[in-house]
């Protein structure tokens, strides 16, 4: 369990290093972004309650031991 945990950590700061890396723009992602469609074909389902909470939770800043922004 510990090791799963850990592994989702790793994933979560990764994320976050990539996101910061995209908008720095230490990563080039133009020829990515030109090939998405435009539009996607068809709306993905809505989310119920639970993954709506946990998008939001997915979502809210970490508490870092009361350090301020």
């Amino acid at each position: 369990m510990r090791r799963v945990e850990k592994e989702i950590d790793l994933m979560r700061e990764y994320r976050t290093r990539l996101i910061a890396d995209v908008v720095t723009g230490k990563v080039d992602v133009r020829a990515v972004a030109a090939a998405l469609p435009a539009e996607l074909d068809e709306p993905g389902e809505p989310l119920d309650e639970a993954e709506a909470e946990e998008a939001d939770l997915d979502d809210a800043p970490e508490d870092d031991a009361g350090e301020e922004e």
